[in-house]
């Protein structure tokens, strides 16, 4: 009877530090989770601005990409400068609509 009531006992004392791990290992989960949800939204949030730069930029950026890649510079300075003239002007025109 005493080797009955021990095991018990031993069982009982394996299935509290058990449930007391999953306990905690959901606690685990649960902070990681939230960790990630952060990380995914401060990365989402870096890439909008990232594309919103871009959109709004596209013209001058293109412009002075193209002056790189080619070997002249007082051509790709000028066409440069052209084009930022237009893309302020058109800027311009579409602030003087609102």
């Amino acid at each position: 009877m005493a080797r009955r009531r021990s095991r018990s006992v031993e069982l009982k004392q394996r299935r509290d530090v058990l449930i007391a791990r999953a306990r905690l290992e959901r606690v685990a989960l649960r902070d990681a989770t939230q960790d990630l949800q952060i990380a995914g939204d401060r990365a989402v949030r870096i890439a909008l601005g990232g594309l919103a730069l871009i959109r709004r930029y596209w013209l001058p950026l293109g412009l002075i990409l193209a002056g790189t890649l080619s070997g002249r510079a007082r051509p790709v300075l000028r066409m440069v400068r052209t084009g930022l003239v237009v893309w302020q002007s058109v800027k311009l025109l579409r602030a003087a609509r609102r």
